[in-house]
């Protein structure tokens, strides 16, 4: 049960930055907030985000990668030494990237971004997940003791 409810909790948001796109035209209020608060979250650069009926995500293309793949992590339910070798693999990458751009050795390339932040996602997401896998691990094998 506590599995499915943090899966749930991470795919609403990691959808929420494509809500406000779709909202906009019939509840742009709604639309504002959820662009307010992941303001604070990511530079929300129009030219760096996917573009939903004509309007841009609520953030980046490479934090959307990282909000899927934190909500890919919680239905995976990656071993913690598996997790860290991929979130230091991600954080390598992601600093690659960024480095390069920095650089002018490429463009704005969104899919690569996408997908060096969905690794980050999983990564990071799996690690700090992780503890709570072991705590419903746990509270399971309490509940079969109890019984």
């Amino acid at each position: 049960m506590l599995k499915i409810n943090i899966s749930l909790a991470t795919l609403a948001l990691a959808l929420m930055p494509l809500a406000a796109p779709l909202m906009a035209p019939s509840h742009p209020l709604i639309a504002l907030l959820i662009r307010s608060f992941f303001s604070r979250l990511c530079h929300q650069d129009p030219t760096r985000c996917f573009l939903v009926q004509g309007s841009p995500v609520a953030v980046c293309v490479r934090c959307l990668g990282v909000y899927c793949g934190a909500a890919l992590a919680a239905l995976l339910g990656l071993g913690k030494a598996h997790a860290r070798r991929l979130l230091v693999i991600a954080l390598l990458l992601n600093l690659l990237d960024v480095a390069t751009g920095a650089l002018h050795w490429h463009g704005n390339l969104p899919l690569p971004r996408f997908l060096v932040g969905l690794l980050l996602g999983v990564g990071a997401g799996a690690v700090m997940l992780a503890p709570l896998s072991r705590l419903r691990i746990r509270l399971s094998s309490q509940q079969d003791a109890a019984n």
